[in-house]
């Protein structure tokens, strides 16, 4: 009898597929777990997490200086430059010839001579001589008209006796009473008397004086010397008076008053000069006259200034130095007066014709402004700005029209609700 053995099924063999199917299902699910997990701890996260609030950034407004404007009344300054020259100047010449024999003592370059002061004495020896001579001829001329006035006298009774009053003829007659002897004789007294009177001229001319008060400005001889007619003996200019020739732009004539004749007031000048700019010595000074042509290369105006004494000689206790002809100097010539306009620094004035104001709302306010008068220095307004507004006189990088500012504190003459309103505005800023 066969025996047949069966085996018993293990339980192994009917759990290792379920396994095998568990695991990959963990593979699978494990990745979107994750992935879900994720997803939810990130809007978790950005759930719960502080929000920063959104906020405007501040705005700084620029720091300005300010000054106060107001209307007055001001003198126009023309400022200019200038050259010092002579005021009279003369080349002192000899008409006699002859060896100088005497000399003024301060007959140097330099020197000071007074008015008909005697500078040079030419030997009057041969003058003097002249002189005599042409006097004797005088006197000779003279006896010679006298005996011919009484032989007129003579020849009238003569002719009285044997005429009567009849008249031969006109001639005849001229003879007969010697008419032509008589002109003759008046004749050589006239030239007798000019010629000593060229000879007294030609002695006073031996003696040479300064015209006017002089200062030596060169010499060409010296005692011994023998001049001739017309010789240059020196140079002499005027102390009491120079003149300083300014050179100006032609469209600046207007402001200055220029005499149109003699009497008549110009414009007072005042006058600085020297090397020290902080402490220039200064003078005042007269514009006189016009002239009447333009420079060669600038195409400037010239006017004349006079300067009274300019070598501090009647008044040596002066402070200031003496001008020296050809000095180089700088003058302020005062022009005419205007009225009701605006000074306002030159380095206020924006693109040439503009200015900037800050309102009491403490805003910018960017003006045309309406210019009579500038300079380096200064600008004079007529329109365009309102008497007591506030001038900026700093700058601004990038100035823009209605722009929030902020006063400085150092600036001039500022107003308490300007003032409050920059510390308030500091303060929120803070």
């Amino acid at each position: 009898m066969k025996t047949v053995s069966m085996e018993k099924e293990r339980p192994e063999q009917h759990s290792a597929p379920h396994a095998r199917w568990v695991r990959i299902a963990l593979k699978a699910l494990l990745p979107l777990l994750i992935l879900v997990v994720a997803i939810a701890g990130a809007s978790y996260i950005n759930a719960t997490s502080p929000t920063a609030g959104k906020k405007q950034p501040a705005k700084e407004a620029p720091l300005v200086q300010i000054e106060t404007v107001n209307r007055s009344s001001e003198t126009v300054i023309v400022p200019a430059m200038g050259t010092v020259i002579p005021a009279r100047e003369i080349a002192l010449k000899t008409r006699v010839s002859g060896e100088i024999v005497a000399i003024h003592p301060d007959f140097m370059e330099g020197g000071f001579v007074k008015k008909e002061a005697q500078l040079l004495r030419i030997d009057p020896e041969d003058y003097k001589l002249a002189v005599e001579e042409e006097q004797s001829q005088v006197i000779n001329a003279t006896y010679e008209l006298k005996l011919e006035l009484g032989q007129q006298k003579v020849a009238q009774r003569e002719w009285e006796l044997l005429n009567g009053e009849t008249l031969t003829g006109a001639r005849d007659g001229e003879l007969a009473l010697r008419k032509p002897h008589l002109e003759k004789a008046k004749a050589d007294l006239a030239a007798a008397q000019a010629v000593l009177k060229q000879a007294s001229l030609n002695l006073a001319r031996t003696a040479l004086s300064a015209p006017f008060n002089s200062i030596i400005r060169a010499k060409n001889v010296d005692l011994g010397s023998q001049v001739s007619i017309n010789d240059q003996l020196a140079e002499l200019v005027g102390t009491d008076e120079y003149r300083i020739q300014v050179s100006i732009p032609v469209d600046r004539l207007k402001w200055i008053t220029i005499p149109r004749k003699n009497g008549d007031k110009g414009s007072e000048v005042r006058i600085s000069y020297g090397n020290d700019l902080e402490t220039p010595d200064e003078r005042t000074g007269t514009v006189i006259k016009l002239l009447s042509d333009l420079e060669a290369e600038g195409r400037m105006a010239r006017v004349l200034v006079s300067v009274k004494d300019p070598l501090n000689l009647k008044t040596p206790k002066a402070k200031h130095s003496p001008l020296l002809i050809g000095q180089y100097v700088r003058v302020e010539i005062q022009g005419r007066e205007l009225d009701d306009v605006f000074r306002i620094p030159r380095a206020a004035l924006r693109d040439n014709t503009k200015v900037w104001i800050c309102g009491d709302d403490g805003r910018l306010y960017i003006r045309e402004v309406d210019i009579v008068w500038r300079d380096t220095q200064t600008v004079l307004v007529k329109t365009g700005v309102k008497e007591g507004e506030h001038l900026i006189i700093s700058d601004l990088a990038a100035p823009v029209d209605k722009m929030y500012l902020r006063i400085a504190q150092s600036s001039s003459d500022v107003p308490e609700s300007l003032t409050e309103r920059s510390q308030s505005e500091e303060s929120s800023e803070k």
